[in-house]
């Protein structure tokens, strides 16, 4: 017996709107909430997305340890603000039950070298999605909602610096009023980093 009814209403979805997510017809969802069906493994990485949950978790398992798969948004440019290069989601990654509940997290693959050594090029980023950010932090800053860049934050008295870890590059250095002209935002926060040695 599957949970999916119960995580559909915690999302406020509809089974219309569940089945448009998934990309299935309204009857699937019918037959899965009555435990006549059960949705296929893509389908179940797709849903274990929307819920921000296990796979076990939809299934009704008892498996904690089940990882949940976020999407790989893209690459995200270490270096000047450029925009984010945006693919058509085919790739994910896994990531723990306990640090999906948390929030909402995506992947970008790092580009560009202005982080190095801490971060390179090719390394996998686990970035949760939020505006709220803190001194210190590894940021995805972004200006006018487009052009972003990967940099640590450090709040000034006078201002905001995206600090460059790799010397050979500039920091991006913004007054308060240079901030708020060029749409200054965040995109998020880097919780974790993964590389293939």
């Amino acid at each position: 017996m599957t949970n999916i009814r119960e995580l559909r209403k915690k999302a406020h979805l509809s089974q219309v709107e569940l089945a448009e997510l998934c990309g299935v017809h309204q009857t699937a969802i019918s037959q899965w909430e009555k435990g006549r069906t059960n949705p296929d493994t893509d389908t179940l990485i797709a849903l274990s997305q929307i819920f921000h949950c296990s796979i076990g978790a939809i299934l009704g398992l008892d498996t904690p340890d089940d990882p949940v798969m976020v999407p790989v948004k893209g690459y995200v440019q270490a270096g000047q603000m450029t925009f984010i290069e945006d693919e058509d989601i085919c790739e994910f990654v896994a990531i723990s039950p306990a640090l999906a509940r948390r929030g909402d997290y995506c992947g970008l693959t790092v580009k560009g070298e202005s982080m190095y050594p801490v971060f390179q090029p090719g390394d996998m980023l686990i970035v949760r999605v939020q505006s709220d950010v803190e001194d210190n932090d590894i940021v995805i800053a972004m200006e006018n909602g487009e052009n972003a860049t990967l940099k640590r934050l450090k709040i000034l008295k006078n201002g905001i610096l995206l600090m460059a870890e790799n010397p050979d590059y500039n920091s991006i250095f913004y007054t308060a009023d240079q901030a708020a002209k060029s749409g200054l935002s965040f995109f998020g926060r880097v919780v974790e980093m993964r590389r293939e040695y």
